[in-house]
């Protein structure tokens, strides 16, 4: 039995850096095998999973020498966060490991959907045609309003790339302290008030 235990897929070259270094068992299929699950996590002292492993108090008893559960990617909704602490075991999600790559979605998104009709326009343009009036409805992302809905690590970089682009930002966060340093960077507002003015609405709250 395995000190680490993988039990859904990961990147080859950092499963394979895991493995030289620590006794590792990993198979990306194991999430949804219940029972040898509950085999192999018998002598883990950490397991790795992303967001398909239930990590329940059901899981936990079977996992008496577990010490960490590293969760790829930051929503913790699979994972019974108080069973954990209850038994000393630390959760550590990935926490702004993505957010470049959430924030640039969101950019690039909302500017196709500001741009509406014109991004769809190639098809036309190869075929010779430009109907002016058909695709004079686009606008552009600078000078909109970017309304953040939950400013942690990840809204704050969307925030950022949002304001690079001319963006107004603003933003609300129920769970944020008012003396937060990051509330430097945008407006804060409450949530009605964002949503009734924002031009594009990006939502981060993971559970």
């Amino acid at each position: 039995m395995a000190d680490v235990l993988i039990s859904e897929f990961m990147d080859s070259g950092v499963a394979e850096g895991l493995i030289a270094e620590f006794d590792t068992h990993w198979d990306p299929d194991l999430w949804g095998k219940r029972d040898e699950l509950k085999a192999e996590i018998a002598s883990a002292r950490a397991i790795v999973v992303r967001n398909g492993t239930l990590v329940d108090v059901e899981l936990l008893d079977a996992a008496p020498n577990l010490k960490v559960v590293a969760r790829m990617g930051v929503g913790l909704d699979t994972i019974d966060v108080d069973a954990c602490k209850a038994r000393g075991i630390e959760v550590c999600p990935s926490i702004g490991a993505n957010a470049v790559s959430v924030a640039e979605y969101v950019i690039a998104t909302a500017m196709v959907l500001l741009r509406g009709p014109t991004y769809f326009a190639t098809p036309d343009v190869v075929g010779g045609a430009w109907d002016r009036p058909k695709f004079a409805g686009s606008t552009e992302i600078a000078g909109r309003v970017m309304g953040i809905i939950g400013f942690g690590s990840i809204g704050q970089v969307v925030g950022e790339k949002a304001r690079g682009m001319g963006m107004d930002v603003i933003a609300y966060d129920a769970m944020m302290p008012d003396d937060h340093p990051a509330w430097a960077q945008v407006k804060r507002v409450p949530l009605d008030d964002l949503v009734a003015v924002a031009d594009v609405v990006s939502l981060h709250c993971p559970k």
